[in-house]
């Protein structure tokens, strides 16, 4: 019973630690007005990782006290507990503020901690999963956390035919600065597959489209055909040729006198006018713009150290060249299918292979644990 109490009262101890690093958090909060992860940028966070390691290393005492499971528990509730929150509530800055930052430094600490514990008394047979499993998790989230810090992006505007080194820093939804990267892109091609646009029957002077309340649009594809209200609607003729706005001959019939109304109706583009097709003296056949389906660059990609590229980046579907991912981000959207240009975006992150090494050790513990457990 002795012993229970103590550990109720050691588990108790922890939580009020806990409870106290939170408040100091609030309080730093409050003062400084949030974290600024910019701190921790290379070599900082190379720093603070040989700080943790050589003072757990160096004091036995407090390294054997600081690896406590029920420790490890209480730091993962709150730091959970932090995360479902950031994750929830939409335009929170949970991960920048310093209740977060003290707690994810200390489970680090915690972590790290009970790595040491267990390489100082290893034992191949019975640790080797423990280790993989803990050592790849502080991996990752140094990787994570403090290596954060270090990962950058960037937006590159390149024109067909064109190499540009040069790209602006994201400052979160806005452009900073032109800086001179150590990649540059070379964009040979712009592609876009639309859908088709679409046709419909509006009141001229509102824009309105009919039926009210629930418009219909259909495809201006050839020979396509639809009935709205009392008139009905078929293509006769499509032309959509590169550097030209779509355009769709439509003939219409009123269903009740039989009378035809036909022409020529197109949206227009950044150099031609809309056209309409009048019915009367209140509606007419209006085209909708062509949605994008698919957009892609072909590149070539290279950097200072020599290496060389080639490929097509699309809508998720980056290209990653040492520590670069390269993103489809956007196009000139007055253009459209003709643009001659791409928007990059470029993250660079150099604590990526580590982030990887964590994760395959982890997999790799969680393996080892799977066929211990069917070996027992």
């Amino acid at each position: 019973m002795a012993g229970k109490g103590k550990r109720e009262q050691k588990i108790a101890i922890e939580v009020v630690i806990t409870a106290a690093l939170v408040s100091a958090g609030l309080a730093l909060q409050l003062f400084t007005g949030g974290f600024r992860s910019e701190i921790l940028a290379f070599p900082v966070n190379l720093a603070l990782i040989v700080v943790i390691v050589s003072l757990i290393i160096f004091f036995k005492g407090a390294s054997a006290r600081l690896a406590s499971g029920s420790l490890s528990v209480i730091l993962l509730i709150a730091i959970t507990t932090l995360a479902l929150y950031m994750g929830l509530v939409p335009g929170n800055m949970v991960k920048r503020s310093w209740p977060f930052v003290l707690t994810y430094l200390a489970l680090l600490i915690n972590l790290t901690a009970c790595v040491v514990q267990r390489v100082r008394s290893f034992n191949l047979k019975r640790d080797y999963s423990f280790l993989l499993n803990h050592t790849g998790l502080l991996i990752l989230l140094f990787a994570a956390g403090p290596g954060s810090a270090d990962k950058a992006r960037y937006f590159m505007r390149v024109f067909e035919g064109k190499v540009e080194w040069r790209a602006e820093i994201s400052r979160g939804n806005e452009a900073g600065e032109s800086v001179e990267l150590p990649v540059a892109i070379s964009l040979e091609d712009f592609e876009m597959d639309e859908y088709p646009p679409k046709l419909g029957i509006i009141e001229r002077m509102t824009g309105m489209a009919l039926p009210a309340g629930k418009p219909l649009y259909f495809e201006a594809i050839l020979n396509a055909a639809a009935t709205i209200e009392n008139r009905t609607l078929r293509v006769d003729s499509v032309i959509y040729k590169p550097g030209y706005a779509p355009a769709a001959y439509v003939k219409v019939t009123d269903v009740n006198t039989n009378s035809v109304k036909e022409g020529w109706v197109s949206c227009g583009n950044y150099f031609q006018h809309f056209k309409t097709l009048n019915l009367d003296t209140v509606y007419c056949v209006a085209m909708t713009f062509p949605e994008p389906k698919e957009f892609r660059s072909t590149v070539e990609v290279y950097t200072k150290s020599g290496k060389v590229k080639n490929g097509v980046i699309k809508v998720n579907h980056p290209m990653t060249i040492g520590g670069w991912k390269i993103y489809q981000h956007s196009y000139d959207s007055a253009r459209g299918r003709d643009s001659v240009w791409s928007m990059f975006e470029l993250v660079y992150d150099p604590w990526i292979i580590p982030a990887y090494a964590g994760m395959i050790m982890m997999l790799l513990g969680a393996v080892t644990l799977f066929w211990k457990g069917g070996k027992s």
